[in-house]
């Protein structure tokens, strides 16, 4: 077993409506709709889980149906939960809606019962971070939580998804004290202020601003990873694609694994991909295919 590794971030209900055809503006789409337990940061934590790897979650599920449905879906992967109350709040919410070709087309988010995770709730549950290999943050939490981990926990390897491009920017005063930054085209240029799909002037100005690692993801355009003044661009093989949701989470989970793994730039970048893979290619958000021994073959499918 590897790990431990703690995950500190967003924990919600996933409301998932998938269309039959082409998608009508301002109209009933026919289709059907999927529930499910997601956030970036528990998404993160179970796939850890399913591939082995000792898993803690600190986050804030609210109160009712919803936050019993999200402790429930972290005891039966495995992934302990560290709740942190936000009385009178539901369970967080993400509402999206994919398009025909399973990617998304309009999301909203209500994630009001994360303002609990204050500095002073993670110095409640200290015990989780003081012994973890890595710790693994989103940007579902404020600046000043992002900030108060490497402050207090700055000996641990920490490694940082940007989630949004709204909420990407809440990275920036933390860049140097990151392992790895893992963000997207559009969330890079939000968080550097560059143009959108300028991905070597984002990746030049990230590692100017003190990022150690960057791996930026583009869908079918593969993924460049960046330290100092290394540049590798992995291309995985075309996926099936039935949701997309989910599958960035995958792919970040698949960063933590190789890290822990010890795994090159190569096998690294491969991993993630054929993690991101196997999210793509179910309608939930975390995969009941994702495993350890599943990530690995198509990872070596890969790389020969």
């Amino acid at each position: 077993m590897r790990g431990p590794v703690t995950v500190i971030g967003g924990a919600n209900v996933d409301i998932l409506g998938f269309t039959e055809r082409s998608l009508v503006p301002r109209d009933s789409n026919p289709g059907h709709v999927r529930t499910s337990p997601g956030g970036v940061g528990r998404n993160i934590a179970e796939n850890l889980a399913r591939l082995g790897v000792v898993t803690r979650l600190i986050a804030a599920p609210g109160e009712g149906p919803g936050a019993d449905e999200i402790a429930a879906s972290c005891s039966d992967a495995g992934v302990e939960l560290f709740p942190v109350p936000s009385p009178g709040l539901a369970a967080p919410r993400y509402l999206a809606i994919m398009d025909e070709r399973g990617d998304l087309a309009l999301a909203i988010s209500d994630m009001r019962a994360l303002e609990a995770l204050t500095p002073e709730a993670l110095d409640a549950h200290a015990a989780a971070l003081d012994d973890a290999a890595l710790v693994v943050l989103d940007t579902n939490l404020s600046e000043e939580t992002i900030a108060h981990v490497p402050e207090r926990w700055g000996d641990r390897r920490i490694m940082l998804d940007t989630v949004s491009v709204a909420k990407a920017p809440r990275a920036r005063g933390v860049l140097g004290t990151l392992h790895t930054l893992k963000t997207n085209e559009i969330e890079a240029a939000s968080l550097t202020g560059t143009a959108p799909g300028a991905v070597e002037t984002a990746v030049d100005a990230l590692i100017a601003a003190g990022a150690s690692r960057v791996v930026i993801t583009g869908g079918v355009a593969g993924a460049l990873f960046a330290s100092g003044a290394e540049r590798v661009r992995f291309v995985p093989p075309p996926a099936t694609v039935v949701n997309a949701t989910g599958a960035g989470d995958a792919y970040m989970a698949g960063l933590v694994y190789a890290e822990l793994a010890g795994f090159d730039t190569a096998h690294a970048a491969a991993f993630a991909s054929a993690m991101a893979a196997l999210a793509l290619r179910s309608e939930r958000t975390v995969s009941d295919r994702i495993a350890e021994d599943a990530a690995l073959e198509i990872m070596e499918g890969m790389l020969s």
